[in-house]
């Protein structure tokens, strides 16, 4: 299964605690000849093709890496393979990284899943799923903020910036 539409997570120039040194892509894509960390500063989404038998369900596939990189594309797109067998529509969810300075370990990338989440869930009638049906899948570092999206929904990790932001982010 492969992605083949992209969505960036934040509007020009609205993306919270921006650091230079953060990039949002996958080690597949840093590797690749000609890549430019100009063009992955903002955290986005990958929609996968519809399923052929949806079970109105939608699934964020995210990597882990420690929070140092997001590096695990091949496992991603074994997920996708998967979770779209069994009917679910899939969207790769790829956060910035690495470390932001001075914050907590984890707020760049809990910032841009927040955003995420509002983003699928304002998706679902588009894309024929159910908003209140949306899970998480990740390990590592992705596992620790599929857990803090989880737990955390009714606290803001950054303010809003659009009426996008007026959406729950629950999982």
């Amino acid at each position: 299964a492969d992605a083949n539409e992209r969505e960036y997570v934040w509007p020009d120039g609205r993306m919270p605690d921006f650091q230079e040194h953060q990039r949002a892509a996958m080690t597949i894509e840093m590797s690749a000849q000609g890549y430019d960390p100009e063009n992955y500063r903002t955290a986005y989404l990958d929609w996968y093709d519809a399923p052929q038998n949806p079970c109105k369900g939608c699934m964020i596939l995210a990597s882990g890496g420690g929070y140092f990189d997001c590096c695990n594309d091949k496992l991603v797109a074994k997920w996708a393979a998967r979770f779209t067998e069994l009917g679910f529509q899939c969207v790769n969810f790829v956060y910035r990284t690495p470390r932001p300075l001075g914050l907590p370990i984890y707020q760049s990338a809990w910032e841009d899943g927040q955003r995420a989440v509002r983003m699928v869930r304002s998706e679902a009638p588009r894309r024929g799923f159910d908003p209140e049906r949306i899970g998480m899948i990740s390990i590592s570092a992705g596992a620790h903020l599929a857990l803090l999206l989880a737990t955390s929904s009714q606290t803001p990790a950054y303010p809003a910036v659009d009426a996008l932001d007026s959406l729950p982010c629950h999982l």
